[in-house]
C-alpha cells in the first residue's frame, strides 16, 4: 500500500464523508481518546488491555490495520502507541450509544474486518494478520483509492472488481476512525506541534513583517 501517511489522513477526515456506522460526535471522541489514555497509561505499568468488543483475533488485525495506516516514523509514535484500537474499542462497545446506533457501529465494524479476512484467505490462502507485508499491501491498494459503492456488484462473484464491492467503503470509514482517534490523543496534538493561544505577558503592537505583508507599514 502506498503510505497514507499523517498529513493525507488528516486530509481525508475532511474531504472522505464518514460512514454511517462509524460517525462520532465530539463528545463521544472525547469521552474514548480518555478511555484510550488511560488503557494505554494502564499498560505501560503492565496491565494489558482486554477489549470489550473486539474478539482476540479481530484485536490483532485492528492493530495491525491502524499501524499501516498510521505508522511509527521519526516525528511520532504509530497508531498503536496513540491507543487508536483501544480508542475504536470504546466506540463500538460505547454504553451511551442507542442500542440501534452501537448496533449498527458494531456490524459495521465485524462486517468490514471480516471481509478483510475473507478476501485475503482468497488471495493468499490465510487471513489478513498472517499475510506478509507484500500481500498486505497489495490488498489494500486495491481498496484504499477505489470508488467501492460505484462499482456494479452484478456479476460472478470470482470476479476481483465484483469482490471489492464493500471493500473501499469499510477502509474509508476504518481510515477516518483510525485517523479520530490518533489526533485526539496526546502523540497526535502533539503530532500536529499545535501550540493553541499563547500568552502575551507585554503587546508590543502588531510585528513590523506582519504590518508589511498587509501593506500597512508606515
Amino acid at each position: 500500500m502506498t503510505e497514507i501517511g499523517r498529513r493525507g489522513a488528516l486530509k481525508l477526515m475532511g474531504g472522505v464523508p464518514m460512514a454511517m456506522g462509524f460517525a462520532l460526535s465530539t463528545a463521544e471522541a472525547q469521552v474514548a481518546h480518555e478511555h484510550a489514555a488511560k488503557a494505554v497509561a494502564a499498560a505501560t505499568s503492565g496491565l494489558p488491555y482486554k477489549p470489550t468488543f473486539f474478539t482476540p483475533h479481530e484485536w490483532q488485525t485492528v492493530r495491525v490495520l491502524v499501524d499501516l495506516i498510521l505508522p511509527r516514523d521519526e516525528r511520532s509514535g504509530s497508531a498503536t502507541d496513540a491507543g487508536v484500537p483501544e480508542f475504536m474499542d470504546f466506540i463500538m462497545a460505547d454504553p451511551k450509544e442507542s442500542d440501534r446506533g452501537r448496533e449498527w457501529r458494531q456490524t459495521a465494524m465485524r462486517g468490514g474486518l471480516a471481509w478483510i479476512d475473507n478476501e485475503s484467505m482468497k488471495r493468499f490462502g490465510h487471513d489478513f494478520v498472517s499475510a506478509t507485508e507484500a500481500e498486505r499491501h497489495t490488498l489494500l491498494d486495491d481498496i484504499a483509492y477505489s470508488k467501492g459503492d460505484d462499482e456494479d456488484d452484478r456479476g460472478d462473484p470470482r470476479d476481483l472488481r465484483v469482490r471489492l464491492r464493500h471493500g473501499p467503503s469499510f477502509f474509508n470509514s476504518f481510515r477516518d476512525l483510525t485517523a479520530s482517534g490518533f489526533w485526539s490523543s496526546k502523540i497526535g496534538v502533539a503530532d500536529l506541534a499545535y501550540q493553541g493561544n499563547t500568552y502575551v505577558a507585554e503587546w508590543k503592537g502588531c510585528p513590523p513583517e506582519a504590518l508589511r505583508k498587509l501593506g500597512l507599514e508606515s
